[in-house]
């Protein structure tokens, strides 16, 4: 179909497409694009804050987490496509601009009515929590209900701006691609700077209230700018006469083969814009999770990886946007795009997964500079992910390029094609997330993710060759790449399973790595190093809510053996080493307990604090853990934990503890909490003011809290602030170490609910003095413990010995 088709079809009515170019002059389109911006920035504070926010009720366990992004982009897409069904109505471009700011400041609205909403969201979920959890499938599918209904009007809003600003400035067939992707290049350039805002700053220093505030603060500018702006244009424009903007274009892109054949173009331009939607979601999450081995899973770490990703799709929307437009064949330019982006993916995939010694060396040499050091992984991620993002970035605007023949029908066109895309993300997160990395694990997901995107290029290539009869250098340039991609998948990418299950970035100071050269250490450093590991892997689970893996590993010089477990490279238990500190985070708070009949254990791990309760006469013992794959790596260790999971008195609950303390409604006469490390990703959020009240809530009078604290990677006012937090929450409780043969490093803050206990309110004054505390609202823990990884600070052992003998609450155990 030509724009006159042989039937004789009349052209589109063009005296209203005119009135849109001749009326341009008056509206500031650079103005436009700085609030368009501005729009991305706050779109994406708003994912990070709503999405933290949501988790705090319902969890942030795997599903969880993936069902607030789901409907987040679901929104997106919803947007996207009521904006395609009824922008083209309108004709006026002052009208467009008003309605952009009227979404503007819906959402701002919005954003700030959502905190009351949550409100009523949380009494909701804590009447429907114990009766529905353990039915899982119908509770997850009222989870997102629950949340489809807290985010879809602002979510949809979102989605709809940038079909209504295509609308407003394609006003050339011969510039689609320009305007697409410089429309969609600066909205996700402004997305990237709201991640890493929030990410390093916002959060950190105004806490999540303040950062919400600062978002709704500047979509209220964004929407008043865009009234003010559409107010002054009204009235003021001039309808042009002369040939219309279609007919003057027609001579120009007629010659292009898709638009001769146009449904054939536009549906397989949709179907590649789709499949790069999965793919491109799909190495995010994998990327992601894989990185988390590579440089440590903390909240800087996911931060840079997610800024990087959405850099590099910018810059490629904004270079194939202008390229788009000056090519004669966009079809070919994109079914390559695809192809190099495949090729790329799987270079960087096979690079970054044997590239631990790099990301070591690159941590020894500038840990002492917390600044310069996550600059310069930022910078080096950047240069890993630039290539495939870059290339994944140009489908949006040469999709544009193809699918869009008609001015009179631009917001259909874009709109429609970017819900395609938003779909294509929301399966590829999916799918990655609880298909492909738990059912193949990250290497095998790669290689499905790779091969779907090489073979969806191959496939079209043939299909547009057998329908258009191309010259046969078409067929050729654009299945090449594809084919040696899909040849090179046999042996890569290639991990050394064994070198991962340890992570490099935790306390890993080797002499040899600083001596090593940067190309050595990322080419030949994993193989060096392998050649010394110890133990042998028994297990290797990789799911989505952690990389979890056992070694069989050498006691002593007797050839006795045992088992360690590490949880995201780190590790977390052993049979041997950790001993003390897993069986007294259970003996002392049972001990003192008068009759402890129902208990909670947070933290599975190995099983042996778990199993340690089930030596006493208790009625029910409930142990919650996030990652499933604990479950059969806890079995390695049936020895040491009393077969804790096979005891009939032993309910274990996948779920995320806060939402489990959070929502249910059992009491419990004993609580231990396990997990340490703060600096992980998640882990802050149980050592707040906030979660403590919670378990405080769960705990029968005089019920006893054991909370596990350790003093490496930390300093002196940060652990102070996490006693200091407990304290005003367990005004009666203990401050004892694990080990009675030494000052620490390992302790626990005991807390007591009711009249039993120390009166410690004097003592937490006295050992933690006056400061800051961490709240959910304001987390500083997240943002100062992964600042902390490398560091052993000998002040707060020193401080601890200066208060050993004083006898204001704190017993030394």
């Amino acid at each position: 179909m030509r724009f006159i088709s042989k039937k004789g079809m009349k052209l589109p009515a063009t005296g209203k497409q005119d009135r849109i170019g001749a009326e341009l002059h008056v509206i500031n389109y650079t103005l436009i694009l700085i609030l368009f911006f501005f729009s991305g920035l706050t779109g994406l504070i708003y994912e990070v804050l709503w999405t933290r926010m949501i988790v705090k009720i319902i969890g942030s366990a795997p599903f969880a987490v993936s069902i607030i992004l789901t409907v987040f982009m679901g929104g997106l897409a919803l947007g996207s496509y009521i904006a395609s069904r009824t922008i083209d109505r309108v004709t006026e471009p002052h009208r467009l601009v008003r309605i952009y700011g009227i979404l503007e400041l819906v959402i701002g609205g919005y954003a700030l009515l959502l905190p009351s909403l949550l409100i009523l969201f949380e009494f909701f979920y804590r009447n429907i929590y114990d009766r529905l959890f353990e039915y899982f499938l119908f509770y997850n599918f009222v989870t997102f209900v629950g949340c489809s209904l807290l985010l879809i009007i602002p979510t949809t809003c979102m989605g709809a701006t940038l079909p209504v600003l295509s609308r407003l400035f394609i006003t050339s067939l011969s510039r689609v691609s320009t305007h697409v992707g410089k429309l969609y290049g600066v909205n996700t350039i402004g997305a990237a700077a709201g991640a890493l805002l929030s990410g390093f700053w916002l959060i950190n220093y105004l806490g999540v209230k303040g950062a919400l505030a600062l978002a709704m603060f500047i979509n209220l500018i964004i929407g008043g700018a865009s009234l003010l702006l559409a107010r002054s244009a009204k009235g003021r424009s001039a309808v042009s006469g002369g040939v219309s903007p279609e007919k003057r274009e027609r001579s120009r892109v007629s010659k292009d083969f898709v638009l001769k054949d146009s449904k054939v173009g536009s549906t397989s331009a949709l179907v590649v814009f789709g499949v790069s939607g999965f793919c491109a979601m799909a190495y995010e999450v994998i990327w992601t999770k894989l990185l988390s081995l590579i440089v440590g899973p903390t909240t800087y770490s996911f931060t840079i990886v997610l800024v990087t990703f959405i850099l590099g799709l910018a810059l490629g929307s904004l270079f194939f946007g202008r390229l788009g437009d000056r090519v004669r064949d966009p079809i070919s330019v994109l079914l390559m795009t695809q192809g190099v982006a495949a090729l790329f993916a799987l270079t960087v995939s096979h690079a970054l997964g044997n590239s631990q010694i790099f990301f070591a060396k690159l941590i020894l040499h500038y840990k002492d500079s917390f600044p310069q050091l996550q600059f310069l992984k930022t910078l080096v991620l950047f240069l890993f992910l630039l290539f495939p993002t870059f290339f994944l970035g140009g489908a949006f605007p040469l999709v544009g390029r193809v699918c869009t023949r008609s001015l009179s029908r631009t917001g259909r066109t874009i709109g429609f094609a970017y819900a395609i895309n938003s779909i294509g993300a929301i399966i590829g997160s999916f799918c990655a997330g609880f298909l492909l990395v738990p059912f193949l694990g990250k290497e095998a997901g790669l290689k499905f993710v790779i091969a779907f995107q090489a073979i969806t290029a191959l496939f079209l290539g043939a299909y547009l060759f057998w329908k258009t009869r191309k010259r046969p250098s078409f067929n050729i340039s654009v299945a090449l790449l594809p084919f040696i991609t899909l040849i090179l998948l046999f042996p890569f990418p290639h991990w050394d399973r064994k070198m991962l299950s340890i992570g490099r970035y935790h306390r890993f100071e080797r002499p040899e790595i600083v001596k090593m050269g940067w190309a050595e250490a990322l080419f030949e450093g994993n193989k060096r190093f392998a050649q010394e590991q110890e133990g042998d892997v028994v297990y290797f689970g990789d799911g989505i809510a952690g990389f979890t893996t056992v070694l069989k590993v050498k006691l002593d010089i007797y050839g006795n053996e045992g088992y360690a477990l590490y949880i995201s490279g780190k590790p977390e238990a052993s049979s041997r080493l950790d001993m003390d500190t897993q069986t007294i985070s259970t003996h002392f708070p049972m001990l003192f307990h008068e009759n402890p009949k129902r208990v909670l254990v947070i933290g599975l791990a190995s099983g042996i604090t778990a199993g340690e309760v089930l030596y006493y006469p208790v009625d029910r013992l409930d142990v919650v853990d996030i990652n499933r794959q604990v479950i059969p790596a806890s079995r390695f260790f049936d020895p040491w934990n009393n077969r804790v999971l096979s005891d009939p008195r032993t309910e274990l609950v996948i779920q995320d503890a806060r939402a489990h303390v959070a929502l249910s409604r059992k009491k419990y006469d004993v609580i231990s909490s396990e997990p340490s490390n703060p600096w992980m990703a998640g882990l802050a959020s149980l050592f707040t003011k906030d979660f403590f009240s919670l378990v405080k809530e769960r705990l029968n009078d005089g019920g006893i809290f054991a909370q596990f604290i350790h003093t490496y990677q930390m300093d002196w006012p940060t652990f102070a602030m996490v006693g200091r937090t407990f304290s005003q929450v367990f005004q009666k409780g203990l401050l004892i170490r694990t080990n009675p043969s030494s000052l620490g490093p390992d302790f626990l803050l005991v807390g007591f609910k009711g009249n039993s206990g120390l009166d410690a309110q004097v003592a937490g004054k006295g050992l933690f003095g006056d400061g800051r505390i961490n709240t959910d609202d304001w987390p500083r823990l997240e943002f100062s413990a992964p600042k902390l990884m490398h560091t052993n600070d000998p002040v707060i052992v020193r401080r601890l010995r200066e208060k050993r003998w004083l006898s204001r609450g704190t017993i030394d155990t």
